[in-house]
């Protein structure tokens, strides 16, 4: 049996994103936009708009999770500009979408490409420390043995197998 075609009369506007450590931005290239809707969930956004009498509508499943209460969206005359803020935060999202599929609608803003350099930013317990407080005072005052600072420092001068041992031994 032969069916027909499925063709829809909603248009799908071109979308580009970026993300940040906290949010994922959503830009909707739509121009002259006066009245849209916009309804965010947890896992998903609805849009639609009607621009010279065509009809656009965006159904689109994220690929992570969204906190949809601090959404925020401005018109800005070219484009929607749509603020999600992430769920999991420090989080990568490989796409905007939960779909494996590649949308060719829905691409990732060149302007705001970027990869999270974390040598950058060294995570070091000292940096909890009270301010003239030394890692070895930090380690004592918090019953912390198991951890050696990145430099030797002259008052925890241990061997390698020593240092192996303390941390893991149980």
């Amino acid at each position: 049996m032969n069916y027909p075609t499925l063709v829809s009369k909603l248009c799908t506007p071109k979308i580009l994103w970026y993300q940040t450590d906290n949010t994922v931005i959503v830009r909707i290239l739509l121009q002259d936009v006066d009245k849209y809707f916009l309804h965010v969930e947890c896992d998903h956004l609805l849009f639609s708009t009607t621009v010279n009498e065509k009809d656009y509508y965006v159904a689109l499943y994220t690929f992570g999770a969204v906190v949809a209460e601090k959404t925020t969206h401005r018109n800005l005359g070219r484009e929607i500009k749509i603020t999600l803020v992430k769920g999991h935060k420090w989080t990568e999202w490989l796409r905007l979408h939960i779909e494996k599929e590649k949308n060719p609608l829905i691409v990732r803003d060149a302007d705001h490409l970027y990869k999270n350099d974390w040598s950058r930013f060294p995570v070091r317990i000292a940096y909890f420390a009270a301010e003239g407080e030394s890692f070895s005072e930090y380690k004592r005052r918090n019953n912390i043995s198991q951890i050696m600072p990145d430099v030797p420092s002259t008052d925890e001068e241990e061997s390698d197998d020593e240092a192996m041992d303390m941390i893991f031994s149980y």
